[in-house]
C-alpha cells in the first residue's frame, strides 16, 4: 500500500460537491486548464491532419481488386489506426499529468507512456469486440426495431465506456498497472455507482437543457422568420453554426470538468 500525502485540494474535493470543486479547480489553476485546452487543440489538429494523409493515400490505392491488395489495405487501416492510438495517447498521457499537478506535486515523464500506449490498444481492442456484439444483435433483429434497440442498449454502453476508460487512464497514471487499472475500472464503473452519480447527473442534465434550449430557439425561429422564406433560411442558417459551436463548447467544458472528477474520486477512493 503506497503512502499519499493528502492535499488541501483532496481534502476540499471530499467536503464538498465533486463537480463544483472540480470546477473551483479550474478557475484557480488558470494556466494548468490553459495547457489542458492547447494539447486537446494540438490533438485534434494532429488528428484531422493524419485524416487528410489517410484519405489522400487511400484515394491513391484505390479499390482492392485482388487478395494481395486487400491485405494490403488492411495493413495500411492498421497502421492508421496505431497512429492515431499514438497521437491520443501521448496528449491524454500528458494531460493526465497536468491533472494530477491540480492535487499534488508532479514531474512530467513518458517512462511509462509505453505501457499507456498498451493499454489504450487492450482498451480500443474492447470496444471493437463490443461493437462487432452489439451490430450482430442489430442485425437479429427486425430492421423496423433497430433504432430504439440501439438507443436503448448504445446509451447506457456509451456512457458506461466513457466512465470506463476514465477511470481506466486516472488508476494508471496513480500507479496501478495495465492489468490492474481495467480490471479495478470495470469494478468501480459497475459496482460504485454512487460515486460518480453526479458526474452521470451532469451529462443527463447538461443533454436535457442543451436539446430543450435548440429546440426552443430553433421554434422561436420558425415563428418569427416563417412569413419570410429568404430571412428564414438567412437565420436558420446563423442559428445551426451558433448551435454547433455552443453545442461544442459547452460538451468540451463538462468534459474538461469531468475529467478532474474522474482523477479526484480515484485520488479519494479507499480501496485504491
Amino acid at each position: 500500500m503506497k503512502s499519499k500525502t493528502i492535499s488541501k485540494n483532496e481534502i476540499k474535493i471530499k467536503k464538498s460537491h465533486l463537480f463544483i470543486k472540480s470546477l473551483d479547480l479550474i478557475k484557480s489553476n488558470p494556466g494548468k486548464i490553459g495547457l489542458m485546452i492547447l494539447f486537446d487543440v494540438l490533438f485534434f489538429v494532429s488528428f484531422f491532419s493524419m485524416k487528410i494523409i489517410f484519405d489522400y493515400l487511400n484515394k491513391i490505392l484505390g479499390v482492392p481488386n485482388s487478395g494481395a491488395e486487400i491485405f494490403v489495405r488492411i495493413i495500411f487501416f492498421l497502421i492508421y489506426f496505431l497512429a492515431l492510438l499514438i497521437a491520443y495517447s501521448f496528449f491524454k498521457y500528458s494531460i493526465l499529468d497536468f491533472i494530477k499537478s491540480l492535487f499534488e506535486e508532479s514531474q512530467f515523464s513518458l517512462k511509462k507512456f509505453g505501457q499507456f500506449y498498451l493499454l489504450n490498444a487492450i482498451i480500443a481492442g474492447i470496444f471493437i469486440i463490443m461493437i462487432i456484439l452489439l451490430n450482430f444483435l442489430l442485425y437479429s433483429i427486425n430492421e423496423e426495431y433497430r433504432p430504439f434497440i440501439f438507443i436503448l442498449i448504445g446509451t447506457p454502453c456509451l456512457l458506461f465506456s466513457y466512465i470506463f476508460v476514465n477511470i481506466s487512464h486516472a488508476l494508471f497514471y496513480r500507479g496501478h498497472s495495465i492489468k490492474d487499472s481495467p480490471k479495478k475500472s470495470f469494478t468501480i464503473t459497475f459496482t460504485k455507482i454512487k460515486i460518480y452519480r453526479e458526474i452521470i447527473l451532469v451529462i443527463i442534465l447538461f443533454a436535457l437543457f442543451l436539446s430543450f434550449l435548440l429546440f426552443g430557439a430553433g421554434y422561436l425561429i420558425q415563428i418569427v422568420a416563417s412569413r419570410n422564406f429568404s430571412l428564414y433560411l438567412r437565420i436558420y442558417s446563423y442559428f445551426t453554426l451558433a448551435s454547433i459551436i455552443s453545442l461544442y463548447t459547452v460538451l468540451y467544458l463538462v468534459i474538461l470538468i469531468n475529467r478532474i472528477s474522474f482523477y479526484a474520486i480515484i485520488m479519494n477512493d479507499k480501496s485504491e
